[in-house]
């Protein structure tokens, strides 16, 4: 069905973390989603993708080892480095590393990907929670086994915590889940079910 996506990895930088130039992947708007014009099949398409031929990349597990790589960094609001950084700079560093931008703070971030439930998390999904703001002011990275990784301020560094803890339950948004594909194989598979449809 197409071959499983490799994602260029790249060395981390200097203490501020910067990439050499990497693969971007799209966030799922390509030109066959925008071609949709009703607002169910769009989400429908954003449901099923994965089901629907097109590869599912290893993006998620590469996800998790990066931000492994961030174990024990200094948590500092507003920080950005490795002498210090917030949960967001850290889940937005963590993304970038593979090729994938996103913005700056929990509240832009919370407006990316498709909600998922608890029950449904994998490795990758990004959890929201209500902290110091009505919005969504914190993030982490699920890491599987109802564990996930964050910056976080309590504990003054990037750590792995259990999301079952009575703060994490208290505080939980949602959480959401980015569907990550490299655009040549969309656009392959687009082609292809085209042609089977015409045969």
């Amino acid at each position: 069905m197409g071959r499983v996506i490799s994602v260029v990895l790249m060395v981390l930088i200097l203490s501020g973390f910067s990439l050499a130039k990497s693969k971007k992947y799209q966030l799922i708007e390509n030109d066959y989603y925008n071609s949709l014009k009703v607002p169910y099949a769009k989400e429908r398409y954003k449901a099923v993708m994965v089901d629907d031929g097109i590869p599912a990349p290893k993006i998620q597990k590469d996800i998790v080892d990066f931000a492994i790589g961030f174990l024990g960094i200094n948590y500092i609001f507003g920080g950005e480095t490795s002498r210090g950084m917030d949960c967001s700079a850290f889940v937005q560093k963590v993304y970038a590393m593979a090729g994938i931008q996103l913005p700056r703070t929990a509240r832009y971030q919370a407006e990316y990907g498709l909600f998922v439930s608890r029950e449904n998390l994998q490795p990758g999904d990004l959890l929201f929670f209500q902290t110091y703001a009505k919005f969504p002011s914190h993030v982490g990275i699920y890491i599987g086994e109802g564990k996930m990784i964050h910056a976080s301020s309590g504990s003054k560094r990037i750590i792995i915590s259990d999301i079952d803890k009575d703060f994490y339950l208290r505080h939980f948004l949602f959480a959401k889940r980015l569907f990550l594909y490299d655009p040549e194989i969309l656009t392959k598979n687009k082609e292809s079910v085209k042609d089977n449809e015409q045969n």
